[in-house]
């Protein structure tokens, strides 16, 4: 460095501390640091649009599982206050169930008329009070299979047809028998009507035999053969003469679902 650029050196060192002393600020850092601000702030309006973009997010995503929870929620305390028919009914009978005709106040009690897609033929009823159902699905389609079905001798099962509160039909059938050689007829006319309403058929369908002034019914599942059928009833028939007492409460899963 020469003398010349020593002399330029004090002269700028002199300016800077007049305008020190003239203005009590050092303009030429006050320079970089306006440089260094003009980044941060630059930096913080960045990190301030995100946070507040994450924070939107954030409350819409507490509002939609608020608003799912709430009704979740609703539905809970619904489904314990109050019986679906139509799901209900599904469940019972593994049936896609729909609503034709209704009758029902604001809390959805009262007469639903409803049928099925696999039978829309076939109409039946239910009632709702709250988380009681009364419905007649099983009697309606037990009835409608044997008005249709032809057999020259259907006559032979005695019918027990009862419309009860609210339009629920009671459908009951039955043969009664002296000796092995009916109790046999018995049993291959019931199954033939079972054959013909095929799976449609359901044991639940109150169906059976008395032998000396007791019932024995023939299906508590949908899986016997005649055979196995035949068997099952030679068996009971013989406890019954035997004095044994037989009779089976008909329905028990059924009644239970309907007084959930």
């Amino acid at each position: 460095m020469d003398k010349k650029d020593l002399e330029e050196l004090e002269n700028w060192k002199k300016q800077k501390m007049n305008y020190v002393e003239t203005y009590g600020v050092d303009i030429f850092n006050e320079k970089k640091k306006k440089k260094s601000t003009k980044v941060l702030e630059k930096l913080f309006n960045f990190l301030y649009k995100i946070a507040k973009a994450i924070l939107i997010i954030l409350i819409f995503v507490i509002i939609i599982v608020t608003i799912t929870g709430l009704v979740l929620y609703y539905q809970y305390i619904d489904s314990k206050l109050h019986v679906d028919p139509v799901e209900t009914v599904s469940n019972m009978y593994n049936k896609h169930v729909e609503i034709i005709e209704k009758n029902v106040d604001e809390d959805r009690n009262g007469d639903y008329i409803l049928t099925t897609k696999e039978n829309p033929d076939i109409r039946f009823n239910a009632h709702v009070e709250w988380r009681s159902l009364a419905e007649d699905y099983a009697d309606r389609c037990h009835k409608y299979y044997y008005e249709k079905w032809e057999n020259e001798n259907k006559g032979m099962l005695k019918t027990i047809e009862e419309i009860g509160e609210n339009n629920i039909l009671k459908y009951e059938q039955y043969i009664e028998i002296e000796n092995h050689e009916q109790l046999e007829n018995a049993v291959n006319l019931i199954y033939d009507l079972r054959v013909f309403a095929g799976e449609n058929f359901s044991p639940d369908w109150n169906i059976y035999i008395i032998a000396e002034n007791q019932r024995m019914y023939l299906f508590n599942s949908a899986n016997y053969s005649r055979e196995e059928t035949l068997k099952r009833m030679q068996e009971m028939y013989n406890r019954v003469l035997n004095g044994e007492i037989v009779e089976p409460e008909p329905n028990l899963v059924l009644d239970f679902l309907k007084g959930m």
